[in-house]
């Protein structure tokens, strides 16, 4: 469960500020909701902080990734969340729009997320139009953590007291030099990411001071499971490298370019290759 309240956090990244503005004036409204952003940016939380301000009875959470047992009979008005609407199979779109076509009793209000651009999926037959129009009629587009210079702190601060106050912690702190090495991480995590380097910290923390050796990061590598082997090519490592790279940033090119180096016109010349060699 992640520790981010857009009710509590004093926001104050214009693009941040923007999203929770409109998100206030969404909110009492029927509207169809889209919100959408790289994984671990606060999507569900915004979803979920949404629903709170409205006037909905009852909330109703179908995950995408994982939707067996979800029973679409229950549903009586109030609002559905659905979370990873990217992921969810041509079976459970095809559900969605007879939920959303249904005659008969009142029908919930939607709030959906994505990592990944649905407008492509929808150009490239992998995502249904007419669902498309009916589950994102406002779109609300949340940054990564790398891209909220002036909220850093204050998403640091906050998580570092909640997550102190879910162990049972209190007086912990800090040091510049461990803020340092937090400021200097790219976050390709984003928040979740953040969160748990925090909550690790907050954890195994011996005094009030945490120092910079109690910022640990996961190594990237280790999580993409790159799988090298002794006497692999070099253009095999590389394929491998960009592929799991754009997985790991769900198909955000410029944002794989950046992590990789290269330029955005390189990254998708190699694309272009790969499908060529029938990879992709």
């Amino acid at each position: 469960m992640s520790y981010f309240d857009f009710e509590a956090l004093h926001i104050e990244d214009r693009k941040m500020h923007e999203v929770k503005q409109l998100s206030l004036q969404l909110a009492p409204t029927q509207a169809s909701l889209l919100v959408v952003g790289e994984a671990g940016v606060g999507k569900t939380s915004l979803a979920r902080y949404i629903y709170t301000k409205s006037r909905s009875p009852r909330l109703y959470t179908l995950d995408c990734k994982n939707p067996e047992g979800f029973d679409f009979s229950r549903i009586d008005g109030g609002t559905l969340l659905i979370e990873d609407l990217d992921c969810a199979s041509a079976s459970l779109q095809s559900d969605l729009m007879k939920l959303i076509e249904k005659a008969d009793g009142p029908r919930p209000r939607f709030i959906s997320t994505s990592r990944r651009d649905l407008r492509a999926m929808v150009k490239q037959d992998q995502f249904r139009q007419d669902l498309f129009y009916k589950l994102a009629v406002v779109h609300l587009e949340l940054p990564r953590l790398e891209d909220r210079g002036q909220d850093f702190l204050n998403i640091v601060n906050f998580i570092l007291e909640v997550a102190q106050i879910m162990h049972g912690r209190s007086g912990l702190r800090l040091t510049a030099e461990a803020f340092d090495r937090l400021s200097s991480w790219n976050w390709p995590g984003n928040i979740r990411e953040l969160e748990n380097v925090l909550e690790r910290a907050v954890v195994l923390a011996k005094n009030s001071l945490i120092g910079p050796e109690a910022i640990q990061f996961e190594a990237m590598l280790e999580d993409m499971a790159l799988d090298f082997a002794p006497g692999m090519s070099l253009s095999e490592v590389e394929k491998r490298l960009i592929i799991q790279t754009l997985e790991l940033t769900a198909q955000n090119r410029t944002r794989a370019a950046q992590m990789l180096g290269i330029s955005i016109r390189t990254l998708r010349n190699k694309l272009n290759e790969y499908k060529e060699e029938g990879v992709l």
